[in-house]
């Protein structure tokens, strides 16, 4: 009975993991509104220094979470990450993170340096 309990409570927590980790798939037709300016893996982006292919997913969903609080200001991102969700900032970060190499070698982001310091 103790075992069962234990397999069961097992499955429960990979399975949230899981979930937690992010679907790239569905990332990628979630990210359609960010292509325009942070890129795919077929363009680079309107603007090439805010590119996100190959970007750490925890950093990533760190800093998007932020624009989603308020803690970094900016005006498009704000408005550009309203409406996500939990799972969709997951799903988004880790399609970006899949994504080969950016076009150009990776530029710091406004707020990667609190990011950094709290990794520390």
């Amino acid at each position: 009975m103790n075992l069962a309990k234990t397999l069961v409570l097992a499955t429960a927590v990979v399975s949230a993991s899981a979930v937690a980790a992010g679907d790239p798939v569905a990332g990628e037709r979630k990210a359609a509104a960010c292509v325009a300016c942070h890129g795919s893996a077929a363009f680079p982006g309107m603007f090439p220094l805010v590119q996100l292919a190959g970007r750490d997913a925890d950093k990533l969903s760190t800093k998007t979470n932020k624009y989603r609080s308020g803690k970094l200001f900016s005006p498009v991102m704000n408005l550009a990450v309203m409406t996500m969700n939990d799972q969709d900032v997951e799903d988004v970060a880790t399609y970006y993170q899949k994504l080969a190499k950016p076009f150009l070698p990776m530029q710091g982001i406004r707020g990667d340096e609190d990011i950094q310091a709290s990794a520390q």
